[in-house]
């Protein structure tokens, strides 16, 4: 599904560049729930940002079901991040005028579904992470768990092709934590559906597949869990 070779990522230009990551080679197949993991300042946001098509200004290769992404135009990686990606962050980022309805339903909204099929996928994804009844609510009145629950909602009602999860247990407590992570390793083993996640934490990232870790732009090990 995603396939990494020889990437270096620069920041800056001339004599004042940053060099951040190293000739990254990776590759995830379609269905696995992979954990990155580093230090903060390792590049491992950066290396997602060129995973989830954030960012098209690398050298290297990167192929996506064996498409040159590294040849696509900005337009493309533009249309290519709507239609195969979402995102889960640590904060959530949702919108606290809306209702949770409203924030869950915003992708569609901006590819043009329709309000009617608009509100049957939010009323069926919402039930998917347990919060059938939190559509009218507005975010600010629901805990930081169900808030995350909102987050991933928002994420997978386009159907994407993965998740991208940045440190989406950061800012929850550990019995909140271990909910989100089920209702994640659920979303990957019932629906299938492909999570790449940041982490710091070892705890949350031994409940994934495989860990890769990061240190200094360069990719330390790669290991399958529990092998």
């Amino acid at each position: 599904m995603i396939d990494i070779k020889n990437v270096n990522k620069f920041y800056g230009q001339g004599e004042s560049s940053f060099h951040v990551l190293h000739d990254i080679n990776l590759s995830i197949a379609e269905g696995e729930f992979v954990s990155i993991m580093g230090q903060s300042g390792s590049g491992k946001s950066t290396l997602i940002n060129i995973i989830g098509f954030l960012d098209d200004e690398f050298e290297g290769k990167y192929f996506y079901y064996k498409h040159p992404i590294h040849e696509y135009t900005r337009a493309q990686f533009s249309k290519l991040r709507n239609q195969n990606v979402g995102f889960v962050f640590q904060n959530f980022k949702l919108i606290n005028t809306l209702s949770v309805g409203d924030n869950v339903g915003l992708p569609l909204l901006y590819a043009g579904e329709k309000r009617q099929a608009i509100k049957s996928r939010v009323r069926e994804v919402l039930a998917a992470v347990g919060l059938s009844n939190a559509g009218e609510k507005k975010p600010k009145n629901l805990s930081g768990g169900q808030q995350q629950r909102v987050s991933i909602a928002r994420a997978i009602v386009t159907n994407p092709k993965f998740l991208i999860a940045d440190e989406p247990t950061g800012a929850l407590d550990s019995q909140t934590s271990r909910e989100i992570m089920t209702l994640f390793k659920e979303l990957n083993q019932k629906n299938k559906t492909t999570i790449i996640m940041v982490t710091h934490d070892e705890k949350v990232a031994l409940q994934s597949e495989r860990i890769v870790h990061i240190l200094d732009g360069r990719i330390l090990s790669d290991e399958k869990v529990g092998v």
